[in-house]
Order: structure tokens, then C-alpha cells, then sequence
């Protein structure tokens, strides 16, 4: 399976509120170490998911544009 950057940074974006979630639920998780290795996985998902073409003056690419791009091309 193949992910695009903007899947990338979707994904990123919901890990970064899930480890909170996931943690707090169950403290085996805790124990495990379950909190570093997701982050460590959302910063691998953000790293991938940065488009240099995307800087610039007149490059929109906030979270918003994101999803926009996002549903227009997978519909």
C-alpha cells in the first residue's frame, strides 16, 4: 500500500490526538512504551508528508487546504 503526503500528514494529524487517547485508556499501554513509538510514527508521517514544492508566497497548504485537495481527489 502506498500513501500520498497529504495521506501522510491526515494520518500524522490523527496520531497526534489517538497516542493521548490510547494511552490514557490503558496503562499496559504506558508500561509498553505505546506513547514514544507512536510518536515516533507521527513524526515519521509528518517527515514523509512535507512537500517542498508546496513553500512559497503563495502556497496555501494549511490543514484546511489539505482536506480540500484530499476530497477533491478522492471522490
Amino acid at each position: 500500500m502506498r500513501l500520498t503526503k497529504d495521506e501522510a500528514r491526515i494520518l500524522a494529524e490523527a496520531i497526534d490526538d489517538y497516542k493521548y487517547k490510547v494511552v490514557a485508556s490503558n496503562s499496559n499501554y504506558k508500561e509498553l512504551g505505546v506513547f514514544p513509538k507512536l510518536h515516533q510514527l507521527q513524526l515519521k508521517l509528518e517527515l514523509f508528508g512535507d512537500d517542498k514544492r508546496r513553500y512559497g508566497r503563495t502556497s496555501q497548504d494549511d490543514l484546511n487546504d489539505l482536506f480540500v485537495r484530499f476530497a477533491k481527489h478522492n471522490k
